[in-house]
């Protein structure tokens, strides 16, 4: 039995939520998701929702709020990617215990996201092989595939997404300078 929060975050994310919004940067929708889930968030930083890693489904709620709801909740924060690390353990781990077998196309999606999100190259490698495995019958395969290519260029190229310096206080060099100035070098 999934958890009453969990189940909560997931009917926001999968059924109350257009998919045009899961992308968009829109300050209303940001503002819906912290005044409905900050506490959510802050509980589970302090590992009050780690027993959620325990049931498929609650431990996609899990990485929809770290990997999720993180970004709308703390937009041009660096507190957008505090749970970064963790998230790709806790997706690593419902890899392994078979939970994306229990999950349909969208949602399967929304868990290996973070791998993508990810600046370890070796997430990203991880990430294509599960893309060909569970999401091949996804409607948008092809656009995902294709979105991510152009983020795993950029890790293969810099190292790390520098659309992220300045919010986490790192250096840019010229040359991600200079690509920053390029369309879509920012997600």
């Amino acid at each position: 039995m999934i958890n009453e929060k969990a189940q909560e975050i997931l009917d926001f994310w999968f059924k109350e939520t257009p998919l045009e919004k899961h992308f968009k940067k829109d300050e209303n929708f940001d503002q819906i998701i912290k005044s409905k889930f900050l506490i959510d968030y802050e509980k589970a930083c302090i590992n009050e929702y780690d027993d959620w890693q325990d049931n498929p489904m609650s431990c996609l709620a899990l990485v929809i709020l770290f990997d999720q709801f993180s970004r709308n909740i703390f937009r041009n924060n660096k507190k957008a990617f505090a749970q970064d690390q963790k998230t790709r353990l806790i997706v690593n781990d419902a890899v392994y215990s078979g939970y994306l077998e229990t999950m349909n196309v969208n949602q399967r999606f929304f868990m290996l996201l973070p791998l993508i999100h990810s600046e370890e190259i070796s997430d990203h490698d991880m990430a294509y092989y599960l893309l060909s495995k569970y999401l091949r019958e996804h409607e948008g395969y092809h656009k995902i595939k294709k979105f991510w290519q152009d983020h795993t260029k950029v890790i293969r190229l810099f190292h790390r997404y520098p659309h992220r310096n300045e919010i986490l206080g790192r250096e840019s060099t010229e040359e991600e300078i200079q690509f920053l100035k390029t369309p879509d070098s920012k997600w």
